[in-house]
């Protein structure tokens, strides 16, 4: 006895169904996979060259100096004020406790205050923090030229800040520390950055996250910076970011 014509119709449909099923289930995996594939094909010089491109590099190689006004965020607001001069003199001035601290490195000497112990006087940091504070003060960041600074870089995959995708870049530097860098995989700029440091003989990790992003004078800067450490955190909020303002040598000389 012959089925019904009905019948038959909806098996074929319930099989056409299950294929449809199966061939879109297909599709999302061969797509899944060729976004996996495509997100991982970006050499280490690929991924550095779009992240000069979208740092404007080329523009910032015309800028001498940088003044960054704002606020210090850890549970009271306090002035916050960090000067740059090419090719590596850092100065911060910040207030702690309505008491003024200040950080800096000439390009020999780092040096700083610690007005909060009783005792404002400048004084000479340690080989260590000297050496920290070189590097810190490198005017470009040491992502740029890394081979000519003596630097190591290794791509290491697709990584996450916060809930965005990125590029996972560690870089060995000169003296053999490790710092670890985040580039946005949508827009190429700088969203983490790992370093480690030891406090009372432990070492512990650092992160310095970077967001709210704005042009100055067409090169993208940020304008919160939240420094994490184990069990608390502390923010830098700029209000203003100048450049090329006239900025003398002697304000990063130890006093």
């Amino acid at each position: 006895m012959a089925r019904p014509c009905w019948r038959i119709n909806e098996e074929k449909q319930q099989l056409i169904a299950k294929i449809m099923k199966k061939i879109l289930l297909l599709i999302g995996i061969v797509s899944l996979g060729f976004m996996t594939l495509q997100a991982q094909d970006l050499t280490l010089d690929e991924v550095m060259s779009k992240y000069y491109k979208a740092s404007e590099m080329e523009k910032l190689q015309q800028v001498n100096t940088i003044i960054m006004t704002g606020l210090r965020v850890q549970q009271d607001l306090m002035p916050l004020k960090i000067i740059r001069k090419r090719p590596n003199l850092y100065l911060m001035e910040f207030d702690v406790a309505d008491l003024t601290a200040y950080q800096a490195y000439d390009g020999e000497v780092a040096w700083s205050t610690a007005p909060w112990t009783g005792d404002a006087s400048p004084k000479p940091m340690s080989e260590s923090g000297t050496r920290g504070m070189m590097y810190q003060s490198d005017f470009d960041g040491m992502l740029y030229k890394w081979k000519e600074k003596g630097h190591q870089l290794e791509l290491q995959g697709i990584d996450t800040v916060d809930t965005e995708l990125a590029y996972k870049i560690k870089l060995i530097r000169a003296d053999s520390a490790i710092h670890y860098y985040f580039i946005g995989k949508g827009d190429f700029l700088l969203k983490k950055q790992t370093t480690f440091r030891v406090i009372r003989g432990e070492e512990i990790s650092i992160e310095n996250i970077y967001t709210d992003y704005r042009p100055v004078e067409g090169i993208p800067f940020a304008f919160n910076i939240e420094t994490r450490y184990p069990g608390r955190s502390v923010s830098m909020e700029f209000d203003t970011i100048k450049l090329n303002e006239p900025v003398e040598d002697d304000l990063f000389t130890l006093p």
